[in-house]
C-alpha cells in the first residue's frame, strides 16, 4: 500500500477494533467512519513505510488518553486536530509524518491529512494498550529523554514538556478533568527509534485483518474463523457472558468480564484495564497482555466492546499471541506495568517480558 482512501476505511475500522482488544465496539464504528471521511475528503493520504524517512526525520504519535468507555462520547475530530496543531506549536515545525499510539488511530489519518503531510505504516503498538507509557517506544525507563504532550477536550486543553513519566500522569489527570477522554498528540520522535521500537508495518496489518474478516461474508462464525487464521491465533471462549463488572474508576476501565464457553463448559475470566489484560480459567493463565484477547458478538460477528457486552451477550473471544502480532518494543520495559497491575490485582510482568511464550 502506497495510499489510504476511502475504500480502506472500513477494512481499517474493523481490523483496528479487533486489534484495539476489546476497548472499541459498535458505538465507535460512527464515529471512525467520520474521522475517516473527514481525513480522505480532499484524496488520497500517502502511506510510507519507516525506511522512506531518514533517520532524524521526526515522527508525531496521535493518540487518545483515557478510559474508552467512561469517555468514549466526550471527544470529535476538532480535538484531534487541536491537539496535533498545538503540538506543531510547541515543537516551532511540522512533523514529517505522523502515526497512531495504537490502532485503530482514524484520528492518526485525519491529522495526516490536516498537516498535509504522510501516515507513517506504524504506531507505538499494533494492538491497543491503556498506558502512554505502553506506547513510549521504551522511554519510559528514560527519565532524561524529554517531549511534549498536547491534550484537548471541551473541557481542557493542555501543552506538557517533561519525560514520560511526568507529562503521562499528567495527561491522565487532564483526561479525567475532561470526564474520561481527550485527544493527544506527543513527540517528537526520530525516525530511526520508530524503526528500532515500534510496530512498523501496523496499519498494512490493521487493514489486511479487516479485509479478511470483511471477505468471510456475514457469518459470525465465519468471520471469527478468519480472524483467527490471520492472527493465528486460537478461540477461547463462545458462550455467554455470565458477569461483567467493568466500571470506570481512577481514569480507566476496570473490572472483569467472565463468559461461560458453551463447547467445553468452561468459565474463562477476562481482567480488564481499558482492554482485555488477562484470560484465566480456575486461576490458571490462558493468556496475557502484550498477546491479543478480541471479542466479537456470537450472533452478528460484529466486533464488540467489553462495554457493550452486557450481562446474556452472546460472544466470542480469541487470543493470539504477542509474537505474531507488530509489537513496540516498549511493551518490554519492566517499568510500564507496575501501575496496571496494581489496578487489575494481578500479575502480568512475569508472563509479559517472556519472550519464549
Amino acid at each position: 500500500m502506497t495510499e489510504l482512501t476511502l475504500s480502506d476505511i472500513e477494512p481499517g475500522i474493523v481490523g483496528g477494533m479487533l486489534l484495539s482488544a476489546g476497548g472499541s465496539g459498535r458505538s465507535r464504528v460512527e464515529k471512525d467512519r467520520n474521522y475517516g471521511a473527514l481525513a480522505c475528503q480532499n484524496g488520497p493520504i500517502p502511506l510510507i513505510s519507516t525506511t522512506a524517512l531518514q533517520g532524524k526525520d521526526q515522527v508525531m504519535i496521535a493518540s487518545g488518553v483515557g478510559a474508552p468507555g467512561g469517555g468514549k462520547l466526550l471527544v470529535h475530530p476538532g480535538h484531534s486536530i487541536a491537539a496535533a496543531k498545538e503540538l506543531v506549536r510547541a515543537v516551532g515545525r511540522k512533523p514529517d509524518a505522523v502515526m497512531p499510539g495504537h490502532v485503530p488511530g482514524l484520528y492518526a489519518w485525519l491529522v495526516a491529512s490536516e498537516l498535509s503531510i504522510p501516515m507513517l505504516d506504524a504506531a507505538t503498538n499494533g494492538r491497543g494498550h491503556p498506558t502512554v507509557k505502553m506506547g513510549s517506544l521504551g522511554l519510559s525507563s528514560r527519565p532524561d529523554s524529554l517531549f511534549y504532550q498536547a491534550g484537548s477536550g471541551d473541557n481542557v486543553r493542555l501543552c506538557v514538556h517533561g519525560n514520560t513519566l511526568i507529562t503521562s500522569a499528567l495527561m491522565r489527570a487532564a483526561a479525567v478533568q475532561n470526564g474520561g477522554l481527550i485527544m493527544a498528540a506527543r513527540g517528537y520522535f526520530d525516525a530511526a527509534l520508530v524503526e528500532e521500537a515500534g510496530a512498523v508495518g501496523a496499519i498494512t496489518y490493521q487493514i489486511g485483518l479487516g479485509r479478511s474478516v470483511m471477505d468471510a461474508g456475514a457469518s459470525a462464525s465465519a468471520r471469527l474463523a478468519a480472524a483467527v487464521a490471520f492472527t493465528k491465533g486460537q478461540v477461547l471462549a463462545v458462550g455467554p457472558v455470565l458477569a461483567n463488572t467493568v466500571a470506570y474508576r481512577d481514569g480507566f476501565d476496570i473490572g472483569q468480564l467472565t463468559v461461560r464457553c458453551e463447547q467445553s463448559k468452561k468459565d474463562i475470566v477476562f481482567g480488564v484495564c481499558n482492554e482485555f489484560m488477562t484470560a484465566e480459567h480456575e486461576g490458571t493463565r490462558i493468556a496475557t497482555f502484550p498477546d491479543l484477547i478480541a471479542s466479537l458478538d456470537a450472533v452478528s460477528g460484529d466486533v464488540i466492546a467489553i462495554s457493550e457486552a452486557k450481562v446474556g451477550t452472546e460472544v466470542a473471544i480469541f487470543a493470539a499471541s504477542k509474537r505474531a502480532l507488530p509489537m513496540g518494543s516498549g511493551l518490554f520495559d519492566p517499568t510500564i506495568y507496575p501501575d496496571v497491575e496494581r489496578l487489575l490485582g494481578q500479575e502480568l510482568a512475569a508472563f509479559a517480558l517472556d519472550r519464549t511464550v
